[in-house]
């Protein structure tokens, strides 16, 4: 079951920290127990105590809903049981802040930005992502497979796409 949206905003705000590309130091002085990596950069080094992800967003040519869904995924999981995440890319301002503003409409349902000043809103613009309709599609379903793991429905959205592109998946 999901947690209130009071609950949501909360953990938002106290347990999600957004930055540039931290050094080891700044990784360890965060106190997080995840750290998602957006950027297209890897850190080789492991951080003693902090879980790492690293799901690649590339600054051009299209974000990877699979890179977002996952990330979406780690944070979520998070959230559910309550841990700290320091969530970043290279320079925290654009993919970071897309993928923040995807796990808020993900956790409450609505947009965590007024359009004038969303990444998420820029990159569905500038045609990094689906439109608007298709992006709230997606992590609506998001949202019901994170909640339910048996439903499939994602999936289902992925065929539809596919065939009405005439793929025949």
């Amino acid at each position: 079951m999901m947690k209130n949206m009071r609950h949501g905003t909360t953990w938002l705000q106290t347990h999600l920290t957004i930055s540039r590309f931290p050094t080891i130091e700044e990784v360890k002085i965060s106190e997080c127990d995840i750290l998602v990596n957006v950027s297209d950069l890897y850190r080789p080094e492991a951080i003693s105590g902090v879980r790492e992800y690293w799901f690649p967003l590339g600054e051009a040519f299209g974000f990877s809903l699979s890179s977002i869904y996952g990330a979406l995924k780690v944070m979520y999981e998070a959230y559910k049981a309550d841990e700290k995440v320091l969530l970043h890319c290279h320079a925290g301002q654009n993919r970071s802040r897309t993928v923040y503003e995807c796990l808020f409409y993900l956790i409450t349902g609505s947009h965590a930005e007024k359009p004038e000043n969303s990444k998420l809103i820029l990159n569905i613009n500038d045609g990094q992502l689906p439109g608007i309709y298709k992006m709230e599609e997606f992590l609506d379903n998001c949202r019901e497979v994170f909640q339910d793991p048996d439903n499939l429905r994602p999936l289902d959205w992925v065929r539809h796409e596919m065939h009405m592109a005439g793929s025949g998946f």
